[in-house]
């Protein structure tokens, strides 16, 4: 994310009926934000967490007005990437993702048949372990992130922060229909509840996003980012500042900061702002948004996250 001096991060927080119409809105807001006139490598992650479950993954109504918007501002490279449990030309068929190739002149690409670049994050005994993730998001220079907000298994909540960190590491399919991954760092990242919000936080510092667009027209809580249970919400959220998009997002679905330690640690090294306060909120009025999640079912037992070993490799 580019420096902002000390103005306040602008987030903008739209409620509203119709899912694209809502992206519409939100990026409008945040218009004189979006600077792509020294940019030549756009790249859009979205969240594909299920090939076949849509409400686990981002929808293509929500991808289509973000491609206007761009194409509005910007004639140069466009690729959307992810990575996922059958080759992701799968999923980009069955969620409507082909038209956009010629729509808008832009690349679908399966992120697991690129190359990669080493990054270091901690294993369970806090030793230091190396990962494969994506050269391809690595090197692009603006790195937008959409996806639909979750409940998760491990940390709470996923939103922008944690579908780019954990969408660029290496994972190969086994050769044939599918099938378990042969080799995989995103199940190397899962170090237990204190070690993974370290992680993600590591990942966050190397290769954070530089659009966070959050689509809750429909989200999920219960038991995410996968199993659970549709919520109607009607909601959309974007901002230049990443923990920014995530905090508020986490924040209206119930969930507050202190419960989430990848977020925390985000905001306590200077990733971002996570205080409401501290951040300029345009568009709809906060009670408008208010939409209690059920949490995860071993919610009590993610909120454990603190560990002092963990945090003094940061220096907290």
């Amino acid at each position: 994310m580019e420096e902002t001096g000390k103005m306040k991060p602008r987030v903008s927080l739209i409620k509203g009926n119709d899912r694209a119409d809502n992206i519409r809105k939100a990026l409008r807001l945040i218009d004189s934000d979006i600077d792509l006139s020294t940019k030549s490598k756009v790249f859009i992650k979205v969240n594909f967490v299920s090939a076949s479950n849509q409400l686990a993954a981002t929808h293509v109504d929500t991808v289509r007005p973000v491609l206007e918007f761009l194409r509005e501002r910007y004639k140069g490279k466009i690729t959307i990437g992810e990575s996922a449990e059958v080759p992701a030309i799968e999923a980009y068929r069955r969620f409507g993702y082909l038209d956009l190739v010629k729509d808008f002149n832009i690349d679908l690409v399966d992120l697991s048949e690129g190359d990669w670049v080493p990054v270091e994050v901690y294993d369970s005994s806090l030793h230091p372990m190396k990962l494969r993730y994506s050269k391809q998001i690595a090197e692009s220079d603006f790195r937008i992130v959409i996806g639909p907000p979750k409940t998760h298994d491990v940390v709470v909540v996923t939103l922008s922060i944690k579908n780019l960190a954990m969408g660029g590491l290496y994972f190969k399919i086994r050769p044939g229909m599918g099938g378990p991954p042969v080799d995989s760092d995103k199940h190397k990242m899962h170090q237990g509840h204190a070690v993974h919000n370290l992680n993600l936080y590591l990942l966050a510092l190397a290769y954070s996003p530089d659009l966070s667009i959050i689509d809750g027209y429909l989200g999920m809580d219960g038991n995410g980012p996968l199993f659970g249970n549709p919520v109607e919400w009607g909601v959309a959220i974007a901002s230049r500042d990443p923990v920014a998009a995530d905090c508020l997002a986490a924040h209206l679905m119930g969930f507050p900061l202190s419960d989430i330690g990848y977020l925390w640690y985000c905001t306590k090294k200077g990733l971002g702002t996570g205080e409401l306060t501290q951040m300029e909120i345009v568009g709809a009025e906060l009670k408008q948004c208010y939409k209690q999640f059920t949490p995860p079912p071993d919610y009590a037992a993610q909120k454990r996250w603190r560990n002092e070993k963990v945090a003094a490799l940061i220096g907290l």
